[in-house]
């Protein structure tokens, strides 16, 4: 049985839908768009949240919603996080996380990431655990630029650990396909999030505006399909550039932020002087105002990494002249 409020919505949206024909008896057909939507606002599946959990290896709860901050903040509730306490975030999280960890009401707390993921190491977090400035409620990890979290390690360190653990992997929605724990998910069109976990506990208790929109799931086949094309043509043409790219990006694994490591720790430099020839560039800047334990990697990381957008529309002549205006900022 619905609850009431759920049932009242239905039955109004019933008595919009079911309107008598002008010209004689009989009712037109229902407005499923308007019932949907009616369900989505009242945090009932929506045909979105299934064709996405439809995704998953093992069967998943799932809901969509349309703020990533908002989203992360209610997520960490959902979890039952307590204000004040501290969340353990990558060194590297982008201002979107770090908002939402203090919409939370949570201090973050800045930890080392390992060299060739940009990602947690567990066991260098488990070593680092025991320094952290205030009581420990929560852990944050972000997936770099794209990449795939170890979604299984995750779930193995909140089982020794006991903390509550959120995935913020909002650029990797071509890879993410577990869900042990909560995982937060970027939708394809660059609108929205949704949140994932095959426990249904947190995803029901979230309390977050749900999406509509432009989810882009029917356009990613083929839009994926265009930036792994552009991707390998990009890392041809950068051979002689002495940039890198994160392994197996273009090839196993896609995402539309391409991270380049840079040969120099200049990322500054060179991600403005990208912008001025008209290519959306940017590099990590960190806060200095947030509590942080020593991060060396993640600071040669930041200074020596410069992310562009990837636009699956460009031509070979694109491409060539995205090439030139990375190498002329590279030397």
């Amino acid at each position: 049985m619905l609850p009431k409020p759920v049932a009242a919505q239905l039955n109004a949206l019933q008595q919009k839908a079911f309107v008598r024909a002008p010209s004689g008896p009989g009712v037109a057909p229902i407005d499923f768009d308007a019932v949907a939507a009616a369900l989505g606002v009242a945090g009932h599946s929506s045909d979105l949240d299934q064709r996405l959990a439809a995704r998953f290896a093992r069967p998943v709860a799932l809901r969509s919603f349309a703020d990533r901050v908002e989203t992360t903040a209610a997520a960490l509730k959902a979890l039952g996080v307590r204000e004040g306490g501290v969340c353990v975030v990558s060194a590297l999280a982008d201002p979107e996380t770090l908002a939402g960890v203090q919409a939370a009401g949570l201090k973050a707390w800045l930890v080392d990431v390992d060299p060739f993921s940009a990602m947690f190491d567990t066991a260098h977090l488990r070593e680092r655990l025991p320094e952290a400035p205030g009581p420990l409620e929560a852990i944050v990890p972000a997936a770099a630029h794209g990449r795939a979290p170890d979604m299984r390690a995750w779930a193995a360190f909140r089982a020794e650990t006991g903390l509550p653990i959120l995935v913020d992997a909002a650029g990797a929605f071509d890879v993410v396909i577990e869900a042990p724990v909560p995982v937060l998910v970027g939708l394809p069109s660059g609108q929205g999030v949704f949140v994932a976990c095959e426990d249904a506990t947190v995803i029901n208790a979230i309390d977050a505006a749900p999406f509509a929109g432009d989810d882009g799931l029917a356009a990613w086949p083929g839009l994926r399909q265009r930036l792994c094309g552009t991707a390998q043509q990009l890392r041809v043409l950068l051979l002689d550039s002495g940039v890198g790219f994160q392994p197996g990006w273009g090839m196993s694994w896609i995402s539309q932020t391409c991270a380049l490591s840079l040969p120099t720790d200049d990322a500054g430099a060179v991600a403005w002087k990208l912008q001025a020839a008209g290519v959306a560039a940017s590099c990590s800047v960190r806060d200095r105002s947030l509590a942080a334990d020593d991060t060396p990697t993640a600071d040669h990381l930041a200074a020596s990494t410069v992310v562009i957008t990837l636009d699956p529309s460009l031509d070979i002549e694109g491409l060539d002249r995205l090439c030139d205006a990375l190498r002329d900022a590279v030397a």
